[in-house]
């Protein structure tokens, strides 16, 4: 089975963000828990977002990206990420 023709599109840059302060802060402010009992949690999105950040382009590249992608999309709807909710530093 042929692959269909793919259009080359350059990555973009994204700035260094830290994750776990802000995730930490939030659970302790709004769901009032210990946030250490969330911390391989917290630092397992760190760590996504530092490997999307070098992701290749290539199919594992574009795998590190849709696997960081989509636990953004589920952690949205519990954790606000705006001036109320959840404030990410993107330097």
């Amino acid at each position: 089975m042929s692959r269909p023709p793919c259009i080359a599109i350059a990555f973009k840059k994204t700035a260094e963000a830290d994750w776990v302060r802000p995730l930490r802060q939030y659970i302790i402010k709004v769901f009032q828990e210990d946030p250490d009992v969330y911390n391989s949690d917290c630092q397992l999105l760190q760590r996504m977002r530092q490997d999307m950040r070098g992701a290749s382009a290539d199919e594992t590249g574009r795998d590190l990206i849709f696997r960081y992608y989509s636990h953004l999309e589920t952690l949205e709807p519990r954790f606000r990420v705006n001036e109320q909710g959840v404030k990410v530093n993107f330097r």
